[in-house]
């Protein structure tokens, strides 16, 4: 495989991602205030910091693909990993931000509405994301790209917290405790730290 073809892979990978995580978080919004759903507003802001995980990626390929110069006989390939360490800490900052908020409901009392809405969100919020982790993953793996890579990680990290939510909406619809939604909140929050 060329080199052009390699960057060409790495950039289609990095505008689907985009282009997915933007359609979620839209998604996502939209259900969490309909429904008050504290545990849809966490996916929701994991996606929003996934999309900045997103940008940094496509920003470090573009870097990366320049040639060698003077000031970088070697390349800029190394910008790579400094991408996955700031995905890293883009994931601690949304677990704590999720816990705080779901405390705050909890302490608050939180009532979810319309959770059959959350519900067809949360599924077809976990589909995407499988089917994207997955081709994410098979291009990191074509171009031996760490930011791609470190990408699906995160994508593939969030069908565990979706499918958890998606259970606590069932639980709270067929239950009524809505007390159950922050507490996903959290249990999704520890998932993704």
């Amino acid at each position: 495989m060329t080199k052009e073809m390699e960057e060409f892979k790495k950039s289609s990978a990095a505008r689907l991602m985009l282009i997915v995580v933007i359609g979620l978080i839209v998604l996502k919004i939209v259900v969490a205030v309909i429904t008050g759903s504290i545990s849809i507003l966490a996916q929701a802001v994991d996606s929003f910091l996934d999309l900045f995980a997103v940008a940094i990626t496509f920003i470090t390929i573009k870097i990366s693909a320049k040639p060698a110069d003077e000031e970088h006989p070697f390349g800029h390939g190394k910008v790579e990993n400094i991408a996955a360490a700031v995905q890293a800490v883009l994931i601690f900052t949304a677990g704590g931000l999720i816990i705080y908020s779901a405390v705050q409901k909890i302490i608050t009392g939180a009532k979810v509405e319309l959770a059959e809405a959350g519900i067809g969100i949360m599924l077809f919020s976990m589909i995407a994301s499988i089917f994207l982790s997955r081709h994410l993953f098979k291009v990191a793996r074509g171009v031996d790209s760490i930011a791609l890579q470190a990408n699906a990680q995160n994508i593939a990290a969030d069908v565990y917290s979706t499918a958890a939510v998606l259970a606590g909406l069932v639980a709270v619809r067929l239950t009524g405790l809505n007390i159950l939604d922050p507490i996903i909140a959290i249990l999704v929050a520890f998932l993704i730290l």
